[in-house]
């Protein structure tokens, strides 16, 4: 039988949640992930990043092209302080503007962004279309979705295997962290029933890692 999704709380809101997420090493999979953003949108313009983290994402960004601006918004206090610093000591404080939002009830106009990103936020919102919507809805005509989250193992073998290898050295609270993430992540198929919603094509989510699928989403121009 697969594993039932369980959920996590929808904000990591403590300080030791934060400092513990900050703590965790995400340079391979920010840097897979950013990779991958640019492949599909070398210039980015005006973009938003939503559920920020610590904001690290938006500075790896920001360092490599240097014309992006980037609004980096989450709704954990905690996580944004940190964020706050890094901006900070990296230089970037003109480049990324950060704010506490709610990522279900984003108070931008329609069509703001040239793109819309996102890692690792699906699988904290119990009901996930809600988000997507909004950032489909901000999105301008032409430009990228990208969304990338933690797929959910089929069986506890499999769960067990992806904390062991990608959690081996965290301390016992983060690999916990992973795992109720893991547990609380969506399965390809639900995420595809979601874009169907969305009138998005569902083949546009793919397995993209042994525990990760992606979206990339270009919004269709405007007729001329």
């Amino acid at each position: 039988m697969s594993l039932v999704r369980v959920l996590e709380p929808e904000v990591m809101d403590t300080g030791e949640d934060a400092q513990a997420y900050d703590n965790m090493d995400h340079a391979a999979v920010n840097t897979a992930f950013c990779d991958a953003l640019l492949s599909h949108d070398p210039d980015l313009g005006y973009a938003l990043d939503v559920g920020t983290g610590t904001c690290l994402l938006p500075i790896q960004l920001c360092r490599r092209v240097p014309t992006a601006r980037i609004k980096a918004i989450d709704l954990s206090a905690s996580m944004l302080a940190l964020g706050r610093r890094h901006v900070e000591q990296a230089g970037l404080a003109a480049a990324i503007a950060l704010a506490l939002v709610d990522a279900k009830a984003l108070p931008e106009s329609d069509e703001t962004f040239s793109a819309v990103l996102s890692n690792s936020i699906v699988h904290h919102i119990p009901e996930p279309m809600g988000v997507l919507r909004e950032m489909v809805r901000v999105l301008q005509p032409g430009g990228l979705l990208f969304v990338r989250d933690l797929v959910r193992p089929e069986a506890e073998a499999s769960l067990a295997a992806l904390v062991d290898t990608y959690a081996a050295n965290d301390t016992p609270y983060q690999r916990a962290l992973f795992d109720a993430s893991l547990r609380a992540a969506l399965s390809l198929e639900e995420v595809r029933e979601m874009l169907r919603s969305l009138q998005i094509p569902p083949e546009c989510a793919q397995l993209t890692s042994d525990r990760h699928w992606t979206l990339a989403f270009r919004r269709p121009p405007r007729p001329a």
